[in-house]
């Protein structure tokens, strides 16, 4: 395993000394391979870690060391698939194939992306528009539209500096226990902010002796920073998570959750820890997993676009990348079907104590009165 990744960071720093190179080199690794590929979250800069991850990537799916040529090949054979993917999401909302999603096309979910990607304002998008959206860089607000909504949340509630759990519907109840950070039954400001900003920044890690301390959104980027972290600080045996409220891209938390599997590290939940979604599945990559009392765990259904996951069949391959990750990981496929019921996507249902040990969330019993 060492050696294969040792290989292919080297290519990855050769990849990017090419690119300073003279002109003449620069043309011949332009007619050779598509560098692009390894910019894995688009934002115009290829790092180190971030060509490893993919290179991995290459590298599983075709069960073989890569050549120079499969490279070439391969890069090429990347943007045909993901013109591809758009062009079958876009058919899916195009219901009178026209070759424009409207508004009335999609389900209230969906509405708020499709006036973002209408660049040209006219009330629908096209399949470039799509294409050329930062579906990523979307889902994380800022810090200003973080403040207005936490007044608009407070308003709701009478206005006053806390709210009470006691004043919360039931079917919300847990989503709004994911903020109460000290467990008093109220929820302040202050607590509601610290967990929206977490949840609208790309994870990082605060490394202090040999644990790493981690916390944001799970995104693109994250197999990259979890290999950064891996290969920079190689004393680090515990992922300490403290708030990780998701993922916004499943795929690349599975396999940024496999890296952590396949070095053996430990995940640990202190008693003021909170995961939930992509983040408790991230939890789960731990070869050995500390709960302790009072950890919140988070789980829900996943959807995308106008699919809810129980809408599919159990046979269906989508749900398959799941069951193979959990299979690897040592958690029951069970688990992953009770995630599906245990709440829809746009709400989250904590798990209880017998839940996280049906599923066999935790490892090593670890309580804190």
């Amino acid at each position: 395993m060492i050696n294969h990744i040792l290989k292919n960071l080297s290519l990855c720093f050769t990849i990017l000394m090419l690119i300073g190179c003279s002109e003449s080199k620069k043309e011949i690794l332009k007619e050779a391979t598509n560098i692009a590929i390894l910019d894995s979250n688009n934002d115009g800069v290829i790092n180190p870690y971030e060509a490893m991850d993919v290179l991995f990537l290459l590298q599983k799916e075709n069960n073989k060391e890569l050549t120079t040529k499969d490279f070439t090949r391969l890069a090429s054979a990347y943007e045909n698939e993901q013109e591809e993917e758009f062009s079958e999401m876009f058919e899916e909302f195009d219901e009178n194939k026209d070759g424009k999603v409207k508004l009335s096309e999609v389900n209230e979910d969906m509405k708020g992306f499709v006036e973002m990607m209408d660049t040209d304002s006219d009330g629908s998008i096209t399949l470039q528009e799509m294409m050329d959206f930062d579906f990523e860089d979307a889902f994380l607000a800022s810090e200003e539209d973080i403040n207005i909504r936490i007044e608009e949340l407070f308003n709701e509630y009478g206005g006053d500096d806390t709210i009470s759990l006691s004043k919360v519907d039931k079917d919300d109840i847990d989503r709004f226990s994911e903020w109460d950070s000290n467990h008093d039954g109220d929820i302040s400001k202050k607590e509601v902010y610290a967990f929206m900003i977490a949840d609208n920044t790309p994870i990082s890690f605060d490394v202090k002796g040999n644990t790493a301390f981690m916390t944001g959104v799970i995104t693109a980027q994250t197999p990259a920073t979890v290999l950064q972290l891996l290969f920079e600080y190689p004393n680090v045996t515990t992922i300490e998570m403290i708030t990780v409220p998701g993922s916004i891209d499943d795929v690349a938390n599975l396999r940024a959750s496999l890296y952590v599997h396949k070095f053996g590290l430990i995940t640990k939940l202190n008693a003021n820890s909170s995961v939930a979604s992509g983040g408790t599945d991230f939890f789960l990559a731990g070869k050995q997993r500390i709960v302790e009392k009072g950890a919140k765990i988070g789980v829900h259904s996943w959807g995308g676009g106008n699919v809810a996951a129980t809408d599919v069949p159990k046979d269906d391959p989508v749900h398959q990348k799941y069951l193979d990750y959990y299979e690897i990981v040592g958690i029951p496929a069970e688990f992953y079907w009770y995630t599906l019921e245990a709440a829809p996507a746009n709400n989250i249902h904590l798990m209880t104590e017998e839940e996280i040990e049906i599923y066999k969330v935790r490892t090593e019993r670890v309580t804190k009165d």
